[in-house]
């Protein structure tokens, strides 16, 4: 009888989803997100912005504005263990004069960010289009 009760716990065991993993990440963060002004013939504003970010079981997310509207950006991804993460940045256009090509208000975009993380901050930059950092510092 104790050998079928070991058996079915270690079936069910198996059948149940494993346990969220915190890590050193876990916690509220601060980003701030820097994109200077393109050039002439791109002609993009510069602009600055901070977004309240979370990371929880390694996973980061950062939003910014209300979902699918102009303004809305989401930053979100996985961070290893070492702290290196391939983020990626979904978003939708809001002002012309901030956009590269002068894309259209309500266009959507999307975009890779790399990003390093110790402990206590973390730096990231944008991989295509325009040149853009990602500063983010940890919350007590």
């Amino acid at each position: 009888m104790r050998t079928l009760t070991i058996a079915a716990l270690t079936l069910l065991a198996a059948a149940l989803p494993a346990a969220a993993q915190t890590t050193a990440f876990d916690g509220n963060w601060r980003l701030t997100l820097s994109c200077p002004p393109t050039s002439q013939s791109e002609g993009a504003k510069g602009y600055d912005y901070v977004f309240p970010t979370r990371i929880l079981n390694g996973e980061l997310q950062a939003v910014r504005g209300t979902e699918g509207e102009p303004g809305w950006q989401y930053l979100h991804g996985p961070i290893g263990a070492d702290g290196s993460a391939a983020l990626v940045l979904d978003g939708v256009v809001n002002l012309q004069e901030y956009a590269i090509g002068k894309s259209p208000k309500g266009k959507s975009f999307t975009y890779p960010v790399t990003a390093k993380f110790t402990p206590t901050s973390g730096t990231g930059q944008r991989m295509t289009g325009r040149s853009c950092n990602f500063v983010f510092v940890r919350l007590p």
